[in-house]
């Protein structure tokens, strides 16, 4: 977990640029791997991710990160965690992800403002496959957070909402009803789809093969 200081940063890009105040957080320096996944479904029964022949992740993919989850399944293992640990684990909210990859400055990519397809799974990058959340050493955020261009999507816990962003106005109720918000892109995504300010958006049971997530915790 790498601590991300208080403080505000430019959230959004061009017309939908705006100051967004975030208060200190640590964010998992890498995504949720298949090995990190697999004593929360042991411990609990939890159905695991589709992709797993038997119930259990290939060996191969152990330091993959872990994919075919929902928000949903994301919650669940953020519950098990926190119980686990006792400290209270959760998703990042789309405003502390942003700021994580992104830096105080709002700089385009998490390494500065041009793109480098050595320091990310993009499509640009060829390698028609998820990859171990180590592969880029080279792509951290200015707070030491890895994978957070490509790879995979990253479930957030906030609601997909117009801007500006605001916490305080609901989007961030684990309760209400609607689409999520995903950040990061995935190998699958173009570096134009993949940047850090650009936003998708899920229905709470979604899986796909690209989709995974990472926790958060308060400072």
């Amino acid at each position: 977990m790498l601590l991300v200081p208080a403080g505000e940063f430019l959230m959004g890009e061009g017309k939908d640029a705006h100051l967004v105040y975030v208060t200190a957080f640590t964010l998992a320096k890498y995504p949720v791997t298949n090995a990190a996944y697999q004593p929360f479904i042991a411990a609990t029964g939890h159905p695991p991710p589709r992709d797993w022949p038997e119930g259990r992740f290939r060996e191969i993919l152990r330091d993959h990160p872990v994919v075919n989850v929902s928000w949903h399944d994301a919650l669940a293992y953020c519950r098990w965690l926190s119980i686990e640990s006792g400290r209270l684990y959760r998703l990042p909210t789309e405003a502390e992800w942003e700021k994580a990859a992104r830096g105080p400055s709002a700089q385009t990519y998490p390494w500065g403002d041009e793109f480098d397809k050595t320091r990310c799974n993009t499509w640009e990058a060829g390698m028609g496959r998820a990859t171990a959340v180590d592969t880029y050493p080279t792509g951290a955020s200015p707070y030491g957070v890895m994978d957070l261009v490509g790879n995979v999507w990253e479930w957030c816990r906030t609601l997909h909402a117009d801007y500006a962003y605001r916490a305080d106005d609901g989007r961030e109720d684990l309760t209400a009803e609607g689409w999520r918000a995903l950040r990061g892109g995935s190998w699958l995504d173009y570096e134009w789809g993949a940047r850090p300010a650009r936003r998708l958006s899920g229905q709470p049971d979604y899986v796909s093969r690209n989709t995974g997530f990472r926790v958060a915790c308060e400072a």
